[in-house]
């Protein structure tokens, strides 16, 4: 293993052909802006050599089942959301997915930080709502989501797999009526690997659409039930069919059309689970306004995420 990918002789591990430098520069240049910042870390934008980066820094937050100072915990465990994404960045690079490119991740007893590449464009919700009051039309909003259903299938199809696949995580850039591009950020919680099947498979899948489709009023039923007819009809009915009693050898139309109904109803009930969790939430917070929650004023436009700052 060569010295400075070595988690022994500084921490630092770099993705072909960041050189060691240039892997120093990129954890230790100054942020232009922080995109946002929790409790869980912080996201910066930053920029070298006149190219943008996205850097993220890990804070410790797990704690051991027996109350040990976390700072104590192994390396696999505290820093295990930063090793899954270089892990998912890496394999998908090889994958040709729409996910950043990692270039640098370092490691100790504080902190971890990866810096990859910086995806252009808004969040799923956001990108929608900005230009949905620009144009209500419903032209638009139908081709966009058939695309969407699309680009889903075949994320899913070469591997893809991940948690968390919330709006807040699928970037979109374009204008409303085309060319569209989908990235997806955030993969503390992905997975690269092998097309999902079998029973785990379909329940990922279906974890995935109905995260995807948990998405504020700006955007109308129909628009995610036409994301989801796209979906199935570009490949995704496989999963359908698995996940019913239609067998991929039989030639029952309505057997098969059973299934792929019952796959969609099995994605809305999730995904209204997911509105009435939200919903109950902000009750205890008091939060009541019709777009609380999803980053949109009272007008239903994007505002900036929780501590976003410019530092330039």
């Amino acid at each position: 293993m060569p010295r400075d990918s070595s988690s022994i002789h500084g921490h630092i591990f770099r993705a072909a052909p960041v050189s060691l430098e240039q892997g120093r520069k990129l954890l230790e240049s100054p942020a232009i802006r922080i995109v946002s910042e929790g409790r869980r870390g912080r996201l910066e934008h930053i920029e070298v050599d006149g190219v943008a980066y996205a850097r993220k820094i890990y804070k410790v937050t797990k704690k051991s089942l027996h109350g040990t100072a976390v700072k104590l915990l192994p390396a696999f465990m505290r820093w295990g959301r930063a090793r899954r994404s270089w892990n998912a960045m890496l394999k998908g690079a090889e994958s040709g997915l729409p996910i950043p490119r990692p270039f640098v991740r370092s490691e100790n007893r504080e902190r971890a930080c990866l810096v990859s590449s910086w995806v252009p464009g808004e969040p799923l919700h956001h990108w929608h709502a900005r230009h949905l009051h620009e144009d209500s039309g419903v032209e638009w909003q139908i081709l966009f989501s058939r695309w969407l259903g699309q680009q889903l299938f075949h994320l899913f199809q070469k591997g893809f797999r991940t948690r968390d696949l919330a709006p807040n995580n699928v970037m979109i850039s374009g204008d409303r009526n085309g060319p569209w591009s989908l990235n997806i950020v955030d993969l503390d919680e992905a997975r690269v690997g092998m097309c999902p099947k079998g029973e785990s498979g379909v329940d990922q899948v279906l974890h995935s659409l109905a995260q995807i489709g948990h998405l504020p009023p700006t955007v109308a039923p129909r628009i995610r039930w036409y994301c989801l007819i796209s979906f199935l009809e570009a490949g995704g009915a496989t999963w359908a069919d698995e996940s019913g009693e239609y067998s991929a050898s039989s030639t029952d139309f309505m057997s098969r059309r059973k299934s792929r109904k019952k796959f969609m109803r099995n994605v809305q009930q999730r995904i209204h689970r997911f509105d009435k969790r939200k919903e109950e939430g902000l009750l205890r917070q008091g939060r009541t306004a019709r777009y609380a929650g999803w980053g949109l004023d009272d007008e239903g436009l994007p505002v900036p995420f929780d501590g976003a700052k410019d530092l330039s």
